[in-house]
């Protein structure tokens, strides 16, 4: 037992005399526990919903004041039907609907008249939401408040429901969460792999054999490249790997080009090694870089779009998600695969990452250079 003490107090104050593993150990399991309690929910106020009034009456303005007030949807008004599918497409508005003309004759009429009602199926959970959200209008509530107190035309004792929505779900029509989550699956596997693989720089320090380097006759340049080069061809191999067998054996979708989603990935696997060999430099060693690196996966997976729909964070914390390349990624891998979406509407996510690979390429070789100075 005296020996037992002695190696236990060893490891303790070696724990003590490193600031920055003590900070990672307290620090990691707070913040992921914030995250959870404030940050994530499954649950979207205020989706958008873009309707298309042909009607232009009381009615039709009933309808709408419906969706936002009993709904909970916030109402974009559009001037055409293909409109209504443009901001679907493009991620602007979750929901579409089409109030045709000669609507409120038709409840005058006691005619059912058939709305269409166009949902976002990209996310299941954003899609089940709006669709929930669109069953007010179909309630007895809102055949209610549908009603012609004309006494030239009495409404019957019984009536018919006056809507009925067409529904269509676009771009996931079985709401399969398969296809929601295999893209991101894929971005998963690569900054999984990525991350692991970049950490030359730090095993060189702790070998002690980061002074070889220096003394090479090689810019700090080629030597980040140098690092980072059989790791992405490695990457590239998972990826190709994780895209076949979701493509073959989960039959995910692929309506954009190949060439797009591949000139994606290549993008996405360079920013995240960048981001890697960063951490790699500026940790001193193995095990910082692996605490820092968990702490980037799991805030990724968190808070990129990945599981919980960005939507639903508060707005104070949506910038983050901004700050990480797996949200571009993700944004765009589900455009090209399930949306079929041309690489010219995505440009915004392709400049990030690029940005992103920039960044922390410059930021690796100004670090090098003042570590060898």
């Amino acid at each position: 037992m005296r020996a037992l003490r002695a190696v236990i107090r060893k490891e303790f104050i070696h724990i003590r005399r490193d600031p920055r593993l003590v900070g990672y150990v307290v620090v990691l399991p707070v913040i992921v526990l914030l995250l959870f309690g404030f940050a994530l929910r499954l649950r979207v106020d205020n989706l958008t919903v873009a309707v298309c009034d042909q009607d232009r009456t009381f009615f039709s303005s009933e309808i709408k004041s419906r969706l936002q007030q009993e709904g909970g949807l916030y109402v974009t008004e559009v001037d055409a039907p293909d409109a209504v599918g443009d901001l679907i497409w493009t991620g602007k508005a979750h929901l579409g609907l089409v109030i045709p003309p000669g609507f409120s004759r038709r409840v005058a009429d006691n005619q059912q008249t058939t709305f269409m009602l166009l949902v976002d199926g990209t996310m299941p959970t954003l899609a089940q939401a709006a669709l929930y959200g669109a069953r007010v209008l179909t309630d007895e509530d809102m055949a209610d408040r549908l009603t012609l107190d004309d006494p030239d035309h009495p409404s019957p004792a019984v009536r018919k429901n006056p809507i009925r929505l067409d529904q269509t779900v676009l771009f996931n029509p079985h709401l399969r969460d398969s296809d929601f989550f295999l893209p991101g699956t894929m971005g998963i596997v690569m900054m999984l792999v990525s991350l692991a693989l970049a950490t030359g720089i730090v095993r060189e320090k702790e070998q002690q054999t980061i002074e070889q380097l220096w003394a090479t006759p090689i810019s700090r340049l080629a030597l980040v490249a140098g690092k980072m080069i059989p790791c992405a061809a490695v990457t590239v191999l998972d990826f190709v790997v994780a895209l076949a067998l979701s493509r073959w054996v989960f039959a995910l979708p692929v309506r954009g080009s190949l060439l797009a989603v591949a000139a994606l990935a290549a993008l996405f696997i360079a920013s995240v090694l960048a981001l890697g060999t960063f951490v790699s430099v500026v940790s001193e060693t193995q095990l910082q870089a692996h605490f820092i690196s968990v702490f980037i996966f799991v805030v990724s997976i968190l808070m990129s779009g990945f599981i919980f729909p960005i939507e639903a964070m508060p707005h104070w914390l949506q910038p983050v998600a901004s700050a990480l390349p797996m949200t571009y990624f993700l944004e765009a891998i589900r455009g090209l695969t399930l949306k079929g979406m041309p690489a010219t509407h995505l440009l915004g996510d392709f400049a990030a990452l690029a940005a992103f690979a920039l960044l922390f390429g410059t930021l690796c070789t100004v670090g090098l250079k003042k570590q060898a100075a």
